[in-house]
């Protein structure tokens, strides 16, 4: 490769990376110059160029430095360049919607294509053939609409995933749980999987802050765990002017008041949610916030992703804790059935305010009796 051809390329792919994509070549001639420099497997970190999928290319230095969110956008973006003509959909199009996605969904990228370009498709790209009407393009992609993107994740997905996707729509859009019903039952009634999805709908809660959280609690109600108070407001007793919220509450067997908070930088794409703070000024306000809650006598129980799914785990750290559980409820098409519509329930039952002599005001929806 010639040093004119060389220093372009390396020009390309800096716009590329700058632009969060990877590199689309211009030209024939192009590719096979990258294809080249491709095998040039001994290159250093900082030069070498892998192609993660056919006709894409990018440094390997900044391909590693990606998280798997990032990684999935750099390829739709490069695959818009390389196909003007997909649409994405699924789990693909709710990431560049900004929903809450589980790092394994994005192993592989959806798309609506036509059947000749799927005989030409690699093993990471998925093609589907549906009507969804027109696109709408969102962040400079063609992806399904709002509706059809939360109805072709939560019919597919298990309950956690599924939640996690409906407590985002409800989060970004400002939307009532009634009206995502409504509107997925308007679009999608009788279709596969519309049963789960709006059995889904009746947990979804907008004060999820992140995917994490919102299978964390799925899991909980899975398993019987009385529905915990999601981010309730403290007053810093430090400063009174200032607060601070907690991830999960729960007034325990005892009375006490439990806080649980979810640990760890979490596998969803909301863990961007850090802004510009480093790990550890993550880690020194999340010790300082819990050094504060200690001060209203509670319990504080911190828990990762991990410790939550296995099951073991998970009932030392609620029974240590106190936390409120009964057996597990029933199902219904997948998913928990919510306690109004348990025989010898009514809408309403199980559900209230307490209010603790520190001032902690929580609103509760009992699981299980």
């Amino acid at each position: 490769m010639s040093g004119s051809v060389d220093e372009r390329l390396a020009r390309e792919l800096d716009r590329a990376e700058t632009s969060g994509s990877c590199l689309c070549p211009a030209t024939p001639a192009d590719r096979r110059a990258l294809e080249r420099r491709k095998r040039r497997i001994r290159d250093p970190a900082d030069v070498r160029i892998i192609s993660p999928v056919p006709g894409l290319y990018v440094r390997w230095a900044h391909w590693r430095g990606l998280k798997p969110p990032a990684r999935c956008l750099h390829l739709m973006r490069g695959l818009a360049a390389l196909h003007p003509d997909w649409v994405f959909c699924g789990p693909s199009a709710a990431l560049v919607r900004g929903l809450a996605v589980s790092w394994s969904e994005l192993r592989r990228i959806h798309v609506i294509c036509s059947s000749r370009d799927g005989r030409r498709l690699s093993g990471r790209i998925v093609r589907h053939q549906i009507e969804v009407g027109e696109p709408e393009l969102v962040g400079g992609l063609r992806v399904t609409s709002l509706a059809r993107t939360a109805y072709d994740c939560m019919a597919s997905m298990g309950f956690p995933d599924a939640l996690a996707v409906a407590d985002s729509v409800l989060r970004t859009q400002g939307m009532r749980r009634e009206t995502l019903k409504r509107l997925l039952s308007s679009e999608f009634s009788g279709s596969r999987g519309i049963a789960h999805a709006l059995a889904t709908c009746e947990w979804a809660d907008a004060r999820a802050e992140n995917g994490g959280e919102s299978v964390a609690r799925a899991i909980m109600i899975e398993r019987g765990v009385r529905l915990p108070a999601l981010q309730v407001e403290l007053r810093d007793p430090l400063d009174p002017a200032r607060s601070f919220r907690v991830d999960f509450s729960w007034l325990g067997r005892d009375g006490r008041p439990t806080v649980g908070e979810l640990d760890g930088i979490i596998k969803y794409t909301e863990d961007e949610c850090m802004g510009e703070k480093s790990l550890e000024e993550v880690l020194k306000g999340e010790r300082r916030r819990e050094a504060r809650i200690t001060a209203y006598d509670a319990r504080v129980v911190r828990f990762s992703l991990d410790e939550v799914r296995n099951e073991a785990t998970f009932w030392a750290w609620v029974k240590l804790y106190e936390i409120p559980y009964g057996p597990a409820p029933a199902r219904k098409h997948g998913v928990p059935v919510p306690p109004a519509v348990i025989e010898g329930w009514r809408p309403g039952l199980g559900e209230g305010v307490i209010v603790t002599e520190e001032g902690w005001r929580i609103h509760y929806r009992q699981v299980a009796a």
